[in-house]
């Protein structure tokens, strides 16, 4: 049901692990900024800036005199019983003007960060998530508006609608909602190659939904820090208009009027400067503090990234075929004639490299898949199996593009766009992860996610998605369906988790499975669990099953064909049991012969020795001669066409021959 990008450790070729998966958790996040909103000092800010909009929001009754009241008897008066701050040039108390004019302040600031968060947040929540020409556009504008010098901009409109507050502060929110933007983006960019994102996309739910349940709590921590940089930003921004005298009421005490009245006496009077410096500078002080010690809190992944490459580029036609790649062979018909449930053709997949040009990382791979039949990707890890398998959902990471075929009961989807894939995903082919803890959303509990899925493909009343539910997760083996569908992901063990992802997966009813190596993550006895589950879900549901896996016991206890690659090449497809009986290919044999079930006591157990070569090191000959024992000048004059050996077997080797009659093909010792 869910999307799997492997994490270093046994990462597939091509595979780039997005920085939002070292984000720390939920609640790793809470408890620092609970730890943090506990410092002293952070205390202290916070308890200014509550006394500031609690004595503004009380200035009336709190004020000893009345603001504009005026006493030239009592004039530029320092601290005294009757005025505790002084008063200024016209004896007006000092005290009572500053607890009447940041009233206006505190909240005319206020607006320019709602306009910023209107226009801001969606768009960046889109853009971030779609890509392509629509980020390429958002940024030219967003660069434009950080081009506009924002303090011009407003005088300018000061001018045209005659001192208008409320417009110009509309207008100074729009100028400034370019870094609201770029950090939800960001943020968004971070979030959507999430596991649990993926499995909502492989499940058919709306883009909409996605924004608003899966990815924007991600990027509410960065914007709630935000908000505070940037009100701090505004609350100042809005004091200099003040003191130029442009948007306020100037028969009413503002902040800004108070430094300008006191900036005229500096010379001759400066304790003017004094009270309205300190309550200014305090506040501006605490508003940053506690903005910089929340945004510490954050892991640096969620920070704004400004600069992101388009998402999804397009292969070029030249650049479809890999380095030395041969057309395959033609593939078996289904049953009757028909096409099988998935046919893959020719399957290109390619990155763009750091000089320009395409990488392939998955080089011509061809198979299919029947009803009711497994087909097993096996092979060492950076061979390109789960690339093989993204590829098939149009899921590849940030940057992939595929060639070729992927035909799904008919239907080419190569090419396909996000919105047509999405009706794809879910109904008619699913995926399974094999990190089951992490492809939950731990916001939500295990009930909610399911039934949206459900309320998504099949519809219903509330009673009837509750039911379907329930269903789906005794259908996967849960017997207390209920308690667990309760739960949040954190409070499931690891093989009730996968059963979740299982469920998730079925909830549209798809004809295809894609399970990428669902039992790596588990101990023995689930995964045993695991694997019987498929197999009944197989048998009942009649689903066609691509599995990918390290191990080959995994291969003979459920796969009906097995495609051997390596290097990004399919070097042998063969039915399991002739794969296990009598292999083709070197590669396949040495890794039979590497599997410790045959290992007998006091004999080095084979090894395949070497290393599966990096895609950039990829030779234009047969890949796997430099650690294969039968290698001779003939291996290495060329790409070497895949073959068919005899009945659905197929192999990638001049010598099968030798293969074939049991020649090892590997020394022993090396690397495995």
């Amino acid at each position: 049901m869910t999307t799997t990008v492997p994490t270093p450790v046994g990462q597939e070729v091509g595979a780039a692990t997005p920085a939002a998966r070292a984000a720390r958790p939920v609640g790793a996040t809470a408890r620092a900024v609970r730890q943090t909103l506990r410092r002293p000092a952070v205390l202290i800010a916070l308890g200014w800036l509550v006394l500031v909009v609690v004595t503004s929001l009380l200035a009336g009754p709190l004020s000893p005199f009345d603001p504009l009241a005026q006493d030239l008897g009592s004039r530029l008066q320092g601290p005294t019983a009757a005025h505790l701050l002084g008063t200024d040039d016209l004896g007006r108390d000092l005290l009572s003007r500053i607890l009447h004019g940041g009233g206006v302040l505190l909240l005319a600031a206020v607006v320019p960060v709602l306009v910023s968060y209107l226009l801001g947040v969606p768009a960046g929540l889109l853009v971030g998530y779609v890509g392509g020409k629509a980020d390429a556009v958002a940024d030219f504008v967003v660069n434009v508006l950080f081009a506009i010098p924002a303090l011009v901009v407003v005088l300018a409109v000061s001018v045209v609608t005659d001192n208008n507050l409320p417009i110009m502060t509309v207008v100074f929110g729009v100028v400034v909602s370019g870094g609201i933007f770029r950090l939800v983006r960001a943020s968004t960019q971070a979030s959507r190659d999430l596991l649990y994102v993926d499995a909502a996309r492989v499940s058919g739910v709306t883009r909409t939904t996605i924004l608003a349940r899966h990815i924007l709590p991600n990027v509410l921590g960065p914007l709630i820090v935000q908000g505070f940089l940037l009100y701090s930003g505004a609350f100042l921004f809005l004091t200099s208009l003040s003191f130029l005298g442009l948007g306020f009421d100037p028969q009413e005490p503002s902040w800004g009027q108070l430094v300008f009245d006191a900036t005229a006496k500096l010379d001759t009077d400066p304790w003017l400067m004094v009270p309205i410096g300190v309550v200014l500078i305090a506040t501006v002080a605490a508003l940053n503090y506690v903005g910089n010690a929340l945004l510490a809190t954050l892991p640096s992944s969620r920070r704004a990234r400004l600069l992101t490459p388009t998402r999804r580029p397009v292969l070029p036609v030249a650049d479809a075929h890999g380095t030395g790649s041969t057309a395959p062979a033609p593939l078996p018909a289904g049953p009757g004639g028909d096409e099988p449930r998935l046919v893959v053709e020719g399957l290109v997949v390619s990155f763009r490299g750091e000089d320009g040009r395409w990488q392939p990382v998955v080089d011509g791979v061809s198979f299919a898949v029947e009803r009711g039949r497994t087909l097993c990707l096996v092979g060492e890890s950076g061979c390109g199996k789960t690339m093989t398998a993204l590829a098939t959902l149009g899921l590849l990471p940030e940057g992939g593009a595929a060639a070729g075929s992927v035909r799904l009961g008919g239907q080419e989807l190569i090419g396909l766009d996000e919105k047509a894939m999405a009706r794809v995903r879910g109904s008619r082919i699913a995926l399974v992860s094999q990190e089951p803890m992490v492809a939950l959303d731990p916001c939500f509990s295990v009930r909610s996610q399911l039934g949206d899925v459900v309320r998504l493909h099949r519809g219903g009343s509330r009673a009837d998605v509750r039911t379907r539910t329930l269903d789906l997760l005794r259908l996967v083996g849960i017997p207390n369906a209920e308690r667990v569908g309760r739960s949040f992901p954190h409070q499931l063990s690891g093989g009730m988790a996968q059963r979740v992802c299982i469920a998730l997966a079925l909830a549209g009813e798809p004809d295809v499975l894609v399970a990428d190596e669902p039992t790596t993550a588990l101990d023995p006895t689930i995964q045993a669990e695991i694997l019987d589950l498929l197999r009944s879900l197989q048998d009942s549901l009649g689903l066609a099953l691509v599995l990918v896996t390290h191990d080959l016991g995994v291969v003979a206890d459920i796969g009906d064909t097995a495609a051997v690659m390596y290097a990004g090449q399919v070097v042998e497809l063969a039915p399991v049991e002739e794969l296990l009986a009598a292999p083709r290919h070197p590669y396949s044999r040495g890794l039979l012969d590497a599997m410790p079930e045959d290992a007998e006591r006091g004999v080095p157990l084979r090894t395949v020795p070497g290393v599966v070569p990096l895609p950039k090191d990829w030779p234009t000959h047969c890949r796997f001669a430099a650690r294969c024992e039968l290698a001779t000048d003939a291996c290495r004059t060329g790409p070497v066409p895949i073959e068919v050996v005899g009945p659905d077997h197929q192999s990638r080797c001049i010598r099968t021959a030798e293969t074939a009659r049991g020649v090892h093909p590997v020394a022993t010792g090396g690397q495995s």
